[in-house]
């Protein structure tokens, strides 16, 4: 028979497995995709080495936000000397906050992996503009990530900020623990359009300022309007979230 110890140190095992595992998909997949372009551009033209071996790495450090912020949520999860009271209300937190932080990353992971092999191959076509496309992709990225950010805040409340219903009947205990799991869901899953549509926003936006260098302002312009409506769905879910760990 699992006691409620036991139960809580599941759940964190569990949640540091899925946090660190789904941001490692998106990041690497990003990652890579940016490498590839690099590559692509290279032979397109081969005087720019300097410039794109140093757009990529930029852009791949960018893209591996999400999984430094998932790496931390597992090893608090693991050796944060989170309190093990609680019974199910705080395992499934626990549970949540994993599931919240992995799911979370891995649509700013894939976004901005997009925006920065975009670059590179803006960067190619154009490579006197090299600061402008990095700049622009930069900005991109962070639009994107933004994303990561908004699983991290709740991913660490799950964690840190959850009080004590040890008071409650079994079932009002259950419905907690459902809503904490929806919480998790919510920006998690809530977060992966926004994070992958700005990333590939911000990736066009490069391209162009690749071809048309002179309609930089307003292909900016229109990234930064798109990229503000298309995070609003984040942040619905965000408030959603919210509101399922507090309001309920």
């Amino acid at each position: 028979m699992i006691d409620s110890i036991e139960l809580v140190q599941i759940a964190a095992y569990l949640g540091a497995a899925i946090s660190v595992s789904f941001a490692s998909l998106s990041a690497g997949y990003g990652e890579g995709y940016t490498a590839g372009l690099a590559n692509f551009a290279l032979m397109r033209q081969p005087k720019t080495s300097d410039q794109l071996s140093r757009t990529m790495l930029v852009s791949q450090a960018v893209t591996e936000t999400g999984a430094i912020f998932s790496l931390v949520i597992s090893l608090l999860l693991l050796f944060g000397g989170l309190d093990v009271e609680g019974g199910i209300v705080k395992a499934a937190a626990l549970l949540a906050g994993g599931i919240a932080m992995g799911l979370g990353s891995v649509g700013p992971g894939f976004g901005s992996g997009y925006a920065g092999g975009y670059a590179c191959s803006a960067l190619s076509r154009m490579p006197t503009k090299g600061n402008e496309i990095m700049g622009n992709m930069l900005i991109g990225q962070a639009l994107s990530q933004a994303s990561s950010i908004f699983a991290l805040v709740v991913a660490l409340l799950l964690l840190y900020a959850i009080p004590e219903f040890s008071h409650l009947t079994l079932n009002q205990q259950i419905m907690r623990s459902v809503s904490y799991l929806g919480a998790g869901l919510c920006i998690g899953f809530g977060t992966f359009g926004p994070g992958t549509a700005i990333g590939f926003v911000a990736g066009k936006a490069s391209d162009m300022i690749g071809r048309y260098p002179r309609e930089r302002t307003t292909i900016m312009r229109t990234m930064f309007v798109g990229a503000a409506v298309t995070e609003s769905t984040a942040i619905y879910s965000l408030v959603i979230a919210f509101l399922l760990m507090y309001a309920l």
